[in-house]
């Protein structure tokens, strides 16, 4: 699992390392006069629109144990759920309806499923090369993860736009849809200031 994935990590810290990272990112931001491409991506229903296909590969990529693959996808093929009105009873079996996107919440194992199952993208993001520098010769950053909410960073627009392009393509590759309603971007540019010297 990418670092940037700080969603399921053991020990880790919650959403309170992104917010930090983000943290440390604006003060040098606004401190040193540096540029900063930053972009808010939103998904709309991740939980319940990653395609079951695409779970099922994921199991394939990370080389899941055959046993634990066979169990989720026979888990996964008896997902149903009851589509009843007011006063029906619950027992007709044509109300069930067969469950063919997405994935369960509330169990242990579907956050691991789900962080999985967008791994890929950080890695295609961290190979990007296109990553905001926190100071020379020390930590550079594309992006932060927290299960489905995700911040890119660039150091310029042309690098935060190629960094959307991969986030947008792999999710179209994938049947995954970004809610832009709830997405963002913001260009922070410096200045040259000619009353400093």
């Amino acid at each position: 699992m990418s670092r940037a994935q700080s969603g399921c990590q053991g020990g880790g810290c919650g959403t309170k390392e992104p917010f930090l990272i983000d943290a440390v990112i604006r003060n040098m931001v606004k401190r040193n006069r540096r540029n900063l491409s930053a972009a808010w991506i939103d998904y709309k229903k991740a939980f319940d629109s990653v395609p079951h296909t695409w779970l099922k590969r994921i199991h394939e990529l990370y080389k899941v144990d055959c046993r634990v693959r066979d169990f989720l996808r026979q888990c996964m093929g008896q997902w149903s759920t009851i589509h009843c009105h007011l006063g029906q009873r619950m027992m007709a079996a044509e109300n069930h309806v067969r469950i063919r996107r997405g994935i369960f919440q509330g169990d242990c194992v579907s956050p691991i499923w789900f962080c999985l199952s967008l791994n890929p993208l950080s890695t295609l993001l961290e190979g990007s090369g296109r990553r905001f520098q926190l100071r020379k010769g020390d930590t550079k950053v594309t992006h932060l993860f927290y299960m489905d909410d995700l911040k890119l960073f660039a150091s310029s627009r042309s690098h935060l736009m190629e960094l959307l392009n991969i986030t947008c393509d792999f999710s179209n590759s994938i049947g995954m849809e970004l809610g832009t309603d709830k997405c963002a971007i913001l260009h922070v540019e410096k200045h040259n200031d000619p009353f400093r010297g």
